[in-house]
């Protein structure tokens, strides 16, 4: 058998230390922030040098006890969203669509008090609007009337018949036409002669 020499510990005791500083190296010193089993939030925390972060997703806590180890994976797999979770998601989540949808039916619905104030702001910088519901107008009549049909009988809300249609002037004097097809081409009247020219 060789002599054990400082040369032939070295590599035991370097096996030794990783094996038994494995754990270590691959503990985690900080405990994750949690959800107790009553859905109470904690707070993360750094656990001392050569102390670890153990427990169950619901309780954590530093120990050295290498069998109640929790790692920084597992921890991660317990946020997993519980039931509560999701349901408070869901519920924030519907509600913000609710707010949404809301707003903009309130700003393009015409039944909505924001959709009637808009238009009012509106309305002012366009001019003050003439109310006309209280003035009677003539009915329209067919233009030209047909003369067989007589006066027309009188219309509800007016005192007197209208007075048939107004009579129509003639846009040109009577006469012949202005224009002969017939007729020589026109010309130029012979101009007056001057004294000396």
């Amino acid at each position: 058998m060789p002599p054990a020499g400082p040369r032939g510990t070295a590599p035991l005791a370097a096996v030794v230390l990783l094996v038994l500083g494995a754990p270590l190296a691959l503990a985690s010193e900080d405990c994750l922030w949690y959800l107790d089993r009553n859905g109470s939030w904690h707070p993360g925390f750094d656990c001392e040098f050569f102390t670890f972060c153990c427990g169950t997703c619901y309780q954590r806590y530093c120990c050295r006890d290498l069998t109640l180890l929790i790692t920084e994976r597992q921890q991660k797999h317990c946020l997993a969203f519980s039931p509560k979770t999701i349901a408070g998601i869901a519920s924030a989540v519907i509600l913000f669509v609710a707010v949404v949808a809301t707003t903009i039916c309130c700003f393009l619905c015409s039944c909505c008090y924001l959709y009637r104030r808009r238009q009012q702001l509106q309305s002012t910088f366009e001019g003050q609007e003439i109310p006309m519901t209280g003035i009677p107008m003539q009915p329209v009549y067919q233009y030209p009337p047909d003369p067989k049909a007589g006066p027309a009988p009188p219309q509800p809300g007016f005192m007197y018949p209208p007075s048939g249609p107004a009579p129509q002037y003639p846009l040109y004097p009577a006469g012949p036409p202005i224009y002969n097809p017939a007729a020589p081409p026109p010309y130029m009247p012979p101009q007056p002669s001057y004294p000396g020219a």
